[in-house]
Formats: structure tokens, C-alpha cells, sequence
């Protein structure tokens, strides 16, 4: 089981639409909240606006028992309203290899129809979005 932590600026657009930020990846649930914890009370933009986090726990799909890995992949498909926001996020959960991933996206695809699909690939327990956020307003 690994952990991912999701913040998010609900403020984020004037239509009262919220903004999610992907962390990272985490191989506990203590390391993903204190990371959650340090980026509220350090990081530009997250400790700037009423942010809040939650922590998705991840099955890894394909992981061979008892193997030591250090990155996993995530297949993802959206669609975007006239704004430009993501709406109908799906998400798969982990994968163990790039191949599964591919695999997992082609099945997700006969699932789901959405415009746009991505396969990221995450480094356990690193940090994304290392340097904030700044809110800008559009009008």
C-alpha cells in the first residue's frame, strides 16, 4: 500500500471551483502527512490561502512480493470544461512497471471516454510542486 497526497486551494477560481496540486507518492501514511503539514506551514501559495490535503491510499498493481521498488506509474484520463478546468478525473492505481502501465491505459480507455489521458510517473517520496503556487486573478 502506498499513500498519495493531494492539496488543494478551494478558493482557487472565481466560479468556486477548487484546485488540486499532486504531491507525491509515499511509502507511509506518517511521511505523506508530514510532508502535508510542512507544505501548509512553508510553502508559497499552500500556507498563503486556507489549503487543506488528503492522502489516497494506493494498491500497487503488479508489485512482486517482498521486490524493493522505487517508482510506480498512474494512468489518468480527464475532460476540460470551457474554462480550461479538469472534470471527470479518473485515475488507476499504481502500477509496478511502465508496461503495466501502458496495459492499464489501454484498458481504461475501452472504459472511460475522456479527451485527454497522461501515465506519470512518480518517484516515491519525492516532492512536486517544490516551489508553490501563486493565485492570479482573471479579471
Amino acid at each position: 500500500m502506498l499513500y498519495q497526497l493531494i492539496l488543494t486551494d478551494p478558493g482557487a477560481s472565481r466560479l468556486g471551483g477548487s484546485e488540486d496540486f499532486g504531491i507525491g507518492i509515499f511509502a507511509t501514511k506518517a511521511e505523506a502527512e508530514a510532508t502535508a503539514h510542512s507544505y501548509l506551514r512553508h510553502v508559497a501559495g499552500f500556507c498563503d490561502y486556507p489549503c487543506t490535503y488528503r492522502i489516497v491510499k494506493k494498491e500497487v498493481k503488479g508489485a512482486v512480493p517482498g521486490e524493493a521498488f522505487d517508482r510506480v506509474w498512474i494512468v489518468q484520463g480527464w475532460n476540460e470544461n470551457a474554462e480550461m478546468d479538469e472534470t471527470d478525473v479518473v485515475e488507476s492505481d499504481c502500477l509496478s512497471t511502465p508496461e503495466a502501465a501502458d496495459r492499464e491505459l489501454d484498458a481504461m480507455r475501452r472504459l472511460y471516454v475522456r479527451a485527454e489521458w497522461t501515465i506519470r510517473e512518480w518517484v516515491l517520496g519525492r516532492r512536486a510542486w517544490g516551489e508553490g503556487f501563486v493565485r492570479y486573478d482573471t479579471d
